[in-house]
């Protein structure tokens, strides 16, 4: 579709001429810097260039469907139905009328505080995406959305059918892992990480896809694999914070104690308070590795940060007593004792202590 296209466009900056640039050139330039800020997540400033360019083109179909899709990524899901209707009643062979109308529909549901009659949105999108495969019945969006909406209805083996049929009209990353998480939540994890596995091949500098491959390898107690996934992943594009302490996971599953701790440092770098339980497997890291200051530290923070949590100080408690403090590791296991009645390892610790 033509409207793919032009996001490879770039623009040049101002022209050397003086000139003023022909009739609709302005709302033509703004659509296309629109287009490139949408692809870079910057949807609120590639709205006002939608709106700029409506006001200037308001009957061109591809300004109304990115400037839905702008509305919807920012919020305004009415006001985005609104365009998506009139988009579809206007140009009822615009097949991009009809996946923007049934993203409006989505994306109601998944706003609606009740859930169950949310549903009634769901039944829409799917008359919605009816009425698109008779306008184009080999789209291959149209099957990976009806896919999805299936998935919310809970409807596994009709997501699932879906989801083949987009494959096996264009084969996409994003559609396989659509397809693996419908597994993974079926509790099917071979074929989970098939097509995991798969879509890594069509998108390996994906690092969100690499890092739930390497999580449900981690299921399967693949951790060399999932390792591997993510440090390749590296060498591609720097890791993020969930991109360490997933291979801060794989490590600490294989005993390479020292990698752990950088990769989980890493994480807890970049994201301070968002793995309260990498604190926890760094603190076990340093105890083992015979810092039990540094595992104290972690191991408080841990605790800090999930204070009910009856293993963080166990360990706590462990690393208290390395340091001579009897008080505050007596303290810390007899919290634990209280989050945990019976805790056998916290009641041998007590005794000693």
């Amino acid at each position: 579709m033509r409207w793919f296209l032009l996001a490879l466009s770039l623009l040049v900056g101002p022209a050397l001429a003086q000139t003023p640039p022909p009739p609709g050139q302005a709302a033509q330039d703004a659509f296309r810097l629109g287009v490139q800020l949408y692809a870079l997540g910057r949807y609120e400033a590639a709205l006002e260039l939608f709106e700029r360019a409506l006001k200037e083109k308001p009957q061109d179909p591809d300004v109304v469907y990115w400037l839905a899709r702008a509305q919807l990524k920012v919020g305004l899901l009415n006001p985005a139905l609104e365009n998506a209707k009139g988009l579809v009643a206007r140009n009822p062979r615009y097949i991009g009328g009809y996946m923007v109308l049934s993203e409006a529909y989505v994306a109601l549901y998944r706003a609606a505080e009740d859930r169950e009659k949310g549903k009634t949105h769901l039944e829409q999108a799917l008359t919605v995406l009816r009425d698109a495969e008779r306008v184009n019945p080999r789209y291959a969006p149209l099957y990976a959305q009806r896919g999805l909406v299936y998935a919310f209805l809970g409807q596994a083996d009709k997501a699932e059918e879906a989801f083949k049929k987009a494959l096996s009209l264009q084969d996409s990353a994003e559609v396989r892992a659509a397809l693996a998480e419908l597994y993974l939540a079926a509790g099917r994890l071979d074929e989970a990480l098939e097509q995991y596995g798969k879509a890594v091949q069509l998108s390996p500098q994906d690092g969100n896809l690499r890092v739930r491959y390497a999580s449900a390898l981690l299921l399967k107690s693949r951790a060399e694999e999932a390792a591997r996934v993510l440090e390749e992943g590296h060498r591609l594009k720097p890791l993020d914070a969930e991109g360490w302490y997933t291979l801060g996971q794989a490590y600490f599953v294989l005993g390479r104690l020292k990698q752990a701790g950088v990769a989980l440092e890493n994480a807890v770098a970049l994201a301070p308070l968002r793995f309260p339980v990498a604190y926890y497997y760094l603190g076990q890291i340093y105890l083992a590795l015979g810092d039990a200051q540094k595992a104290k530290s972690r191991l408080t923070v841990a605790v800090r940060l999930e204070p009910k949590r009856a293993e963080y100080r166990y360990q706590l408690c462990l690393a208290n007593e390395k340091l001579g403090d009897k008080e505050g590791a007596r303290y810390q296991c007899q919290e634990a004792l209280k989050l945990k009645p019976g805790y056998r390892e916290v009641e041998e610790v007590l005794k000693r202590l």
